[in-house]
């Protein structure tokens, strides 16, 4: 039972709430019951499990840990308290080791849809569209440009345990993306505001790469120029754009819908 305050591994989960940290140490942390539950169901790199027994009153929880081989530390509840960013903790934590899936390794099947994000700057919209897309079984998320973090505490929060469920990886630029989606045949699809294509009318073909901007810039012009489609998602009201996580979320079930038809 961890006691102190000082202690080197609570100093270092503090550490690894800076995107610097996490990426040095290859590691991240995660709190709660599902969080933590679909990490260890999905076989996720988990380091060590971190518990405080007298919060952690889930009897699936309890459970796990009863079963597990997984490395366990407990602490004192102030200390657990001072490590946890909820208002409420449940008492079970993780340090797990970050994953990224190799993009020129990333299979794609003829029905797939896969999604890429340009230099997101917001990490609650990014674990919003990781929970989407598996929502919906895509096949996988791919983050271009230097956005976001997504082992940030609130995308990791708001993918609801989807983050260990897909697969996530990294394309430093347009170029990149664009050599890998012709090499595997895949139709990319853009949204833009002049588009001439009604999003519930356009001519999908599967496989697909849904391409999303920023929360701030949208899509560059030279990915737009490069898109095989440019669709429009129609807007009556004052506001001049829709969030991404929306937008992302119209088009994905879009899509599906295409699939089960």
């Amino acid at each position: 039972m961890i006691t102190s305050f000082s202690n080197p591994l609570v100093k270092r989960i503090k550490r690894l709430r800076q995107k610097k940290y996490r990426q040095q140490e290859g590691a991240f942390f995660v709190e709660g019951l599902r969080t933590v539950l679909t990490a260890v169901e999905q076989h996720a790199p988990i380091e060590t499990l971190i518990t405080c027994p007298e919060l952690l009153t889930s009897p699936v929880a309890q459970e796990m840990l009863a079963r597990t081989n997984l490395p366990q530390v407990a602490l004192a509840h102030p200390i657990f308290e001072s490590i946890s960013e909820r208002e409420n903790p449940v008492g079970l934590a993780a340090i797990i080791r970050t994953r990224w899936a190799d993009l020129d390794r990333l299979s794609v099947q003829p029905n797939d849809i896969f999604v890429a994000l340009f230099d997101a700057a917001d990490p609650g919209n990014l674990g919003t569209i990781l929970r989407t897309i598996d929502a919906v079984e895509g096949a996988g998320l791919i983050l271009v440009g230097q956005g976001v973090d997504p082992f940030h505490g609130t995308a990791v929060k708001a993918s609801m345990g989807t983050l260990f469920t897909l697969p996530i990886c990294y394309a430093p630029d347009a170029a990149t993306l664009f050599q890998w989606a012709g090499s595997h045949q895949l139709q990319t699809i853009a949204t833009s505001a002049r588009a001439t294509a009604d999003f519930q009318q356009a001519p999908y073909q599967f496989p697909v790469l849904l391409l999303l901007g920023s929360e701030r810039e949208g899509l560059p012009v030279a990915v737009l120029s490069q898109a095989d489609l440019q669709v429009a998602i129609p807007m009556r009201g004052a506001a001049s754009s829709l969030n991404v996580a929306v937008s992302a979320g119209i088009l994905l079930y879009t899509l599906y819908s295409r699939l089960e038809a």
